[in-house]
């Protein structure tokens, strides 16, 4: 292989690597967003399961 040809499946290779962090990245974002909406609605949702539940 030619240098040019090195260098583009080297840049290609590292884009593929940082394509896959900023996926981690976004999935622990939505799961810290989802533990704290649970957190913080947790009480109230088991509430509102609890009333419908009770209802029938």
């Amino acid at each position: 292989m030619n240098y040019l040809t090195k260098l583009f499946v080297a840049v290609r290779a590292q884009r593929n690597g940082q394509t896959m962090t900023e996926y981690v990245l976004i999935l622990a974002a939505v799961a810290v967003a989802g533990m704290t909406a649970y957190t913080l609605l947790g009480g109230k949702i088991t509430s509102e399961i609890a009333t419908v539940t009770a209802a029938f």
